[in-house]
């Protein structure tokens, strides 16, 4: 994948910075095609969250990355809720996997790095699911 994205990116990660936001931003999505990929239906609770302690151990260098794609010419990003994301954790797997063969497959720098950054969106939809949320709550006076 970073063969991919060097191949024509006119030395731009040559600056220390933009080599390490990029190297880390790649080691995290491999990880996460990886845990997807191992896991069968919805991974083990222990799991999950340790896969998305890793996802969030990368958010400084996942911006940077988004600051990086903002300024490239030709990239268009696009931001808010327009896409549909996928709604159940088969439908990440589908689409993490179909968007990364993307990456992979694909003939210029910049397009990569607008599919990784895709790439980076989906392992936040799965940090947030995996972060806690009301569920029910019971008193021992029975109100509310």
């Amino acid at each position: 994948m970073k063969a991919i994205i060097l191949r024509d990116s006119e030395g731009f990660f040559d600056d220390p910075k933009e080599s390490e936001d990029l190297q880390i931003t790649i080691r995290i999505a491999c990880e996460f095609f990886v845990f997807l990929r191992q896991s069968k239906d919805v991974p083990e609770l222990d799991e999950a969250e340790y896969m998305a302690g890793t996802i969030r151990s990368g958010l400084d260098w996942f911006f940077s990355m988004a600051h990086t794609g903002g300024i490239l010419t030709g990239l268009k990003l696009q931001r808010g809720f327009g896409p549909k994301l996928p709604s159940s954790f088969p439908e990440l797997k589908a689409s993490y996997d179909s968007v990364f063969h993307q990456v992979l497959e694909s003939t210029h720098s910049i397009k990569a790095i607008g599919l990784l950054l895709s790439l980076v969106q989906m392992m936040f939809l799965f940090m947030t699911v995996c972060f806690p949320s009301f569920l029910s709550f019971s008193s021992e006076s029975g109100s509310d």
